[in-house]
């Protein structure tokens, strides 16, 4: 895989990683933002089991009441009864049944983050179908998960579905606007594509001047802004963008040295052709 396919991807899976490894730590811990109402579900359905007093398995939406409390709308049979979320004097939230009372548990959380380990896995193994059977699972419980989504697009591009693969980025994108791992694939796909109708030089430089600004010694990203703007004809700022990208990887210690040889030989042929005013292109 190329190196910037897979370099943004490794910087989710590294997070995602010590995200869920933390929560491990924590069989049950309490929500303290007001919770989804995916996480409510969960607990309703999980209380109600253990409650005679209702039947609810769902949670539709929330009828605020004042700032701590919420009367939750939910799939209840019996029309008589109230199910009240409650925010408590140290600011968690509990759900209140009658009289009884029970706090809100973020266990669905800690679902999603093995499910999107799971997914992870999947995608290494190549296995994208079953890769994004299981990120659907992610989403259906959790629709703002920007990992999710990139993880998405990787198995897409990985497909060649791009269509798919640029709507999944840009949603990640949209959620996470200030990830420059994810600005930086978008930058790159956009300004290098094989295809021309994919290629997008404006939104090429505009993502990797934002990848950059955010993280502006990493040599990846200053190889994608060379590339942006040589898309754009800005061909001097295009070759002195690829020296520094140059100067950047040699001085790396994080790269082994026969990696650092490969990409160096890639990097000083875009760089060859940005000295003849031409703009590089994946697989020509």
């Amino acid at each position: 895989m190329k190196v910037h396919s897979i370099i943004p991807f490794i910087i989710v899976m590294i997070s995602l990683s010590a995200y869920a490894q933390n929560r491990a730590e924590e069989d049950n811990y309490q929500s303290k933002e007001l919770p989804s109402l995916s996480i409510l579900s969960y607990n309703i359905k999980k209380v109600c089991k253990e409650n005679d007093q209702c039947n609810a398995t769902r949670v539709r939406d929330l009828l605020q009441l004042d700032d701590n409390n919420y009367e939750l709308i939910t799939d209840e049979k019996d029309p008589g009864l109230k199910i009240l979320l409650s925010r408590t004097i140290n600011n968690w939230w509990s759900i209140q049944i009658n009289q009884k009372r029970c706090f809100v548990i973020n266990s669905d959380q800690q679902h999603v983050y093995k499910l999107l380990e799971n997914a992870e896995k999947m995608a290494d193994k190549k296995k994208f179908t079953e890769a994004i059977k299981i990120i659907k699972q992610v989403l259906a419980l959790k629709k703002d998960m920007d990992q999710a989504y990139f993880l998405m697009a990787y198995c897409k591009l990985q497909q060649s579905l791009l269509d798919d693969f640029i709507i999944d980025a840009e949603n990640a994108i949209s959620i996470a606007p200030n990830n420059p791992g994810y600005l930086n694939q978008m930058a790159w796909f956009y300004a290098t594509s094989k295809y021309s109708k994919y290629r997008n030089a404006r939104k090429s430089l505009q993502y990797a001047l934002k990848a950059v600004s955010i993280s502006p010694d990493n040599w990846v990203f200053t190889d994608t802004l060379a590339a942006a703007y040589a898309r754009n004809g800005q061909f001097h700022e295009a070759l002195a963008t690829q020296n520094k990208s140059i100067q950047l990887i040699r001085h790396s210690q994080d790269i082994p040295a026969d990696r650092v040889h490969l990409y160096l030989k890639k990097m000083n042929h875009r760089k060859e052709m940005y000295q003849h005013s031409k703009a590089y292109t994946e697989n020509e």
